[in-house]
């Protein structure tokens, strides 16, 4: 009887083991469909962004038109609006739009690997640099093109004893669109918080 109990012990104990194992694996999947989800709800916040801005834009020549009689070249004021708003509209049309997608740590070893996505066109990275903070970068593998819809990680890892859960860091991010016209990402972080702050032209 005392065996009998043991192998139905030992059973029970196997079940609940697999009964874990499903559970995680549901947990797991419903990550990834969460994370999938995510990046088609930023391609699709940019893309409306990006119609917002093109509607402004269309907006604007439309009231050139309706206050010009005739464009002619002796207009050459509302000659010069309509060009300045067809190169913003060229620039927006292929501008790129990077956003990060959190980052991770491993205390053990103290490196960082922040995610980096482009929810815009194609952005092509040029240069990752340190510019203050409590660890150094590596493996940066650069130029890289950055496709619309795709990731790729920055890493780094901690440095003179520093705990890579408690470093701070700032790094600028440089790259360029498709048209050569350059920019400068900012990013802010304290281990595996981090946030772009700051996006400007170079």
């Amino acid at each position: 009887m005392e065996l009998f109990l043991q192998i139905c012990a030992a059973i029970g104990s196997l079940a609940t083991f697999g009964a874990f194992l499903m559970l995680f694996k549901k947990d797991k999947s419903k990550e990834v469909q969460i994370n999938k989800l995510t990046s088609i709800a930023a391609v699709l916040e940019n893309q409306a962004e990006s119609l917002n801005k093109q509607n402004d834009l269309l907006s604007q020549q439309i009231d050139i038109f309706r206050n010009t009689s005739l464009l002619t070249e002796q207009n050459d004021q509302a000659y010069q609006e309509l060009k300045e708003i067809e190169e913003k509209k060229m620039k927006l049309s292929v501008r790129p739009n990077l956003w990060l997608n959190g980052a991770t740590t491993i205390g053990m070893s103290g490196e960082l690997k922040i995610w980096l996505n482009n929810k815009g066109e194609t952005a092509i990275l040029t240069d990752f640099n340190l510019i203050a903070g409590q660890i150094e970068l590596h493996s940066k593998h650069l130029p890289y093109e950055l496709e619309k819809g795709k990731e790729r990680f920055i890493f780094g890892r901690a440095i003179n004893g520093k705990s890579i859960n408690e470093a701070t860091y700032q790094i600028e991010v440089k790259y360029k669109d498709v048209l050569e016209n350059k920019f400068i990402a900012k990013i802010e972080g304290k281990g595996a918080s981090v946030k772009i702050t700051e996006v400007k032209p170079e």
